[in-house]
């Protein structure tokens, strides 16, 4: 999962030494969204982006049990839990994955991102993997 991150947010700064570089792979996020196009950003933000991300990835390999707080699931293991604790799945319906394209195509900025919509959920991909999965639900 992180290495996919890192190369989708190296791939967006565009890997010139400036934006995006050689820093994404050292868990910075280089690029930020202005008027439409990548940009860099503060060294502020290069800075938090670095520590939330250290974060996560610490807690994911050193902590185990109930101090590991940072778990990655696919999607059929959220939907198997959800649906166990009494939730059934709601369509985020067809608007919804034409406004994220449309967003994507806007600020991607790069040719990597990808938006499918899979069982009623949208995924955010990299190329042909996924970043992150949204969904709808509502008690049964």
């Amino acid at each position: 999962y992180y290495s996919t991150l890192f190369d989708s947010l190296e791939s967006s700064g565009g890997g010139d030494g400036g934006v995006g570089g050689g820093a994404a792979v050292n868990g910075g996020v280089d690029v930020g969204v202005n008027g439409g196009g990548v940009s860099p950003v503060s060294s502020e933000d290069r800075f938090m982006s670095e520590v939330y991300l250290g974060k996560q990835i610490c807690n994911v390999v050193a902590c185990e049990g109930v101090d590991r707080v940072e778990r990655h699931e696919t999607l059929t293991q959220w939907k198997t839990r959800l649906d166990s604790a009494g939730f059934k799945a709601v369509h985020l319906g067809s608007n919804a994955f034409k406004q994220a394209s449309m967003l994507l195509a806007l600020f991607a900025g790069g040719d990597g991102y990808r938006v499918v919509e899979e069982d009623g959920c949208l995924m955010l991909g990299w190329h042909t993997r996924p970043l992150i999965t949204t969904s709808a639900w509502k008690i049964r």
